[in-house]
């Protein structure tokens, strides 16, 4: 057990020592900085959260945008396919109209 003297000697010795001293500043200083990481820890979570948040939403406005281009695809080759069609039966009918004023002697203006 520690006499009086000997509590005296210590508190005399250590509250002086200047390396005790610059001790005790550097773990302020560490705790300081461990309360500065966590809350910069939490806002970076929070960042995050927003992040994957705006991400589910731009999924399903992207998601929207791509049903909407299908449908698109879809009438684009319909449109096509009619024109391919309609071209065919342009030719079928000038080829028609050529035959029947050869056949009738009928002079065609170009």
């Amino acid at each position: 057990m520690l006499t009086s003297e000997d509590k005296k000697f210590l508190a005399e010795t250590f509250a002086t020592n200047k390396g005790l001293v610059e001790v005790k500043v550097d773990v302020a200083n560490l705790q300081k900085d461990v309360t500065e990481l966590k809350v910069e820890s939490s806002l970076l979570q929070q960042t995050v959260q927003r992040l994957e948040q705006n991400m589910e939403r731009a999924e399903g406005k992207i998601d929207k945008v791509l049903v909407m281009l299908d449908g698109f695809t879809g009438k684009v080759a319909d449109l096509d396919q009619e024109n391919k069609m309609g071209s065919i039966t342009l030719h079928r009918h000038d080829i028609q109209i050529h035959e029947l004023a050869t056949a009738t002697g009928t002079t065609i203006s170009e």
